[in-house]
């Protein structure tokens, strides 16, 4: 019905408009017809005036000598003046000398509506008058001209509005598809012509309203290798992967269904009645199994489909919304190419996750954050370096697992606040240290790259750094491997400007993550740590003491320093010495320390004891 209405509007006004061309038009036209019948009613009395004085003028000396076939002759010459339809000549005595009568144009309409003029001219003969000339002329030929004149401008008028009105025809045509181009591209992606967020979100909200009568399924879809497709082969083959994803999920919709991509990797599917659960989990299973299967040049594509039904789950659209993609997430957590209905439990997970965030405001708004640091020893066993360690001790929740507000902070972008914060806290600690005499060595920080994305973000932690006097000589940085995927070259990016900066570098996790070799010559780093995974028992492990050789191999070829991580028994820590390992971190050499333990470490260490692990 809106539509409707849309479009009536439109035709009446463009009715209106031909009216008011019409009225325009035809007041124009009588206002040139009164204009010119003013120029031919002057005209037909001058020249009126003209003939009947040539006529007088001639017929002087017939008058005076009384010349009446003379006379009748001259007034004969009125045949060529079409408009005279009498003419009479009379002499000084009153008494017609000559008369001239036409018969054209007597029967004729024109002539007989148009009506007469009449003039009398005085007849002179050197300076007196002789007698006098009488003429009537038919006004018909001023209508007639006056007829001619607005036809012909009529007629030009016509053409020159049909032409404009072909003109304004096209170019309406033109706005008209250009308007809806507007209107489509401001409700669709432009790449994969799907219905974009906000048109999607209308229709979610319009579905959400009649679930009690019609239910309704929302699948939330996320591609899980999205990046590194990007990042592997170009956006262009990214753009190709989108555009089949929409193709794919547009051949499972029916006229009633929706389909959107919302942002980036993320598309939403809303399947309206008729429908059950065993309809939306069909759907989702049919798009797991036929997303990844590659067709011809194209890329293998994995997803995680989250779906929530209304109204057994939500009956409104943010309830929806939410939880499909808490479903979508269970999905990505039990191993990604799966879907996952919601459940009471996802739920339960979801507001344990979101009760999590609100505390951790709290705890970052009241500085509630402290730093633990690991040490990190050399084949002497002296502290050569630490790493900062993040705490939360709640008090409800006691001591909470940084894996688990550490992803609740980079999901909800409060890293970024989390990480400033802590530089805070490590300034103190150091501060803290020093005025104690103790002299700490550098100390690792973990850059996640969510708090790097934003130029804002970035210059948050350059300033900070700055402010809190952390430079080169007290603070370098890890990168998780999940960071590598980053533009390390490019000119603004976070690597670049701490590089620039003169802070050392350190590849995190190393061989847990996606890394290829390459990276660690575009990072150009100056640490390498090797992952617990590899070094707990590698001692009695044939494969992983040869892949960790082969790691701190390669390495020193680089001019890298190793550390390896997970360091708990005196075996592993002997193997690792035979393999020319750099530095040691772990629970067998030193726990994470609080900053009062920490100084009773660097105590000792200056009056010359060492740290040795144990059996």
């Amino acid at each position: 019905m809106r539509h409707e209405q849309a479009n009536a509007r439109p035709f009446g006004g463009r009715r209106a408009e031909v009216w008011v061309t019409l009225a325009a038009l035809l007041l124009f036209s009588l206002l040139l017809a009164v204009a010119q019948h003013g120029q031919l009613e002057r005209r037909f009395r001058e020249d009126l005036a003209i003939q009947g004085r040539i006529v007088a003028d001639n017929a002087s000396a017939a008058i005076l000598f009384d010349a009446a076939k003379d006379a009748a002759e001259i007034l004969s010459a009125l045949n060529s003046a079409p408009a005279i339809e009498e003419a009479v000549l009379r002499n000084g005595a009153g008494r017609p000398l000559a008369q001239f009568k036409s018969d054209r144009g007597k029967a004729h309409w024109l002539h007989q509506w148009a009506g007469r003029e009449e003039l009398r001219l005085p007849v002179q003969a050197q300076r007196e008058v002789v007698g006098e000339l009488k003429l009537v002329a038919s006004r018909a030929p001023i209508w007639s001209d006056l007829l001619r004149f607005v036809g012909s401008a009529s007629g030009l008028l016509a053409a020159a509005l049909l032409l404009a009105s072909v003109v304004t025809r096209r170019l309406r045509a033109t706005v008209s598809a250009a308007e809806e181009r507007t209107l489509h591209l401001a409700h669709h992606d432009p790449l994969t012509d799907l219905p974009n967020r906000e048109s999607f979100r209308l229709a979610l909200d319009e579905a959400a309203a009649h679930c009690r009568s019609r239910p309704a399924a929302l699948l939330f879809i996320d591609l899980d290798n999205f990046k590194q497709i990007n990042d592997s082969h170009g956006h262009l083959a990214g753009d190709r992967v989108l555009r089949r994803v929409a193709t794919v999920l547009r051949a499972q919709c029916r006229p009633q269904d929706v389909a959107a991509r919302l942002a980036g990797d993320e598309f939403a599917l809303l399947l309206s009645a008729p429908l059950d659960e065993a309809r939306a989990t069909q759907v989702a299973a049919a798009l797991v199994e036929e997303l990844p299967r590659p067709t011809g040049a194209e890329l293998p594509i994995h997803v995680s489909i989250g779906v929530a039904l209304m109204p057994l789950h939500a009956d409104n659209a943010s309830d929806v919304m939410r939880w499909a993609d808490a479903a979508m997430y269970e999905a990505k957590r039990r191993g990604k190419d799966g879907f996952q209905l919601f459940s009471e439990a996802i739920g339960a997970s979801l507001r344990e996750r979101l009760a999590l965030e609100r505390d951790l405001r709290v705890a970052l708004e009241h500085r509630g954050l402290h730093l633990a640091y690991q040490p990190q020893f050399d084949v002497e066993g002296r502290c050569c370096g630490l790493e900062a360690l993040a705490r939360w001790r709640h008090a409800e929740r006691g001591l909470v697992a940084p894996a688990d507000f550490i992803s609740v902070a980079e999901s909800s972008g409060l890293i970024v606040e989390l990480s400033l914060s802590l530089l805070e806290v490590l300034a103190a600690d150091l501060r803290q240290l020093e005025t104690m005499g103790l002299v700490p060595p550098v100390v690792a920080v973990n850059l996640s790259s969510r708090q790097c994305r934003q130029p804002l973000h970035r210059e948050q932690l350059l300033e900070a750094l700055e402010r809190l006097d952390l430079g080169p000589h007290r603070v370098e940085f890890e990168l998780t491997e999940g960071t590598l995927f980053e533009d390390v070259e490019a000119p603004d990016s976070m690597v670049v400007q701490l590089q620039r900066r003169g802070y050392a570098l350190a590849i995190d996790d190393f061989g847990t993550g996606y890394s290829s070799l390459a990276y660690l010559l575009r990072l150009r780093s100056q640490k390498l740590k090797i992952d617990r995974l590899f070094i707990h028992g590698m001692s009695s492990n044939s494969e992983s003491r040869l892949l960790v050789a082969s790691i701190i191999g390669v390495a020193h070829a680089l001019g890298l320093r190793v550390v390896a991580e997970g360091v708990e028994c005196s075996a592993d820590w002997a193997e690792l010495e035979r393999l020319r390992c750099d530095l040691f971190q772990g629970f067998g050499l030193a726990r994470p320390l609080e900053v009062g333990a920490l100084a009773g470490l660097l105590g000792e260490q200056a009056l010359g004891q060492r740290t040795r692990v144990s059996a």
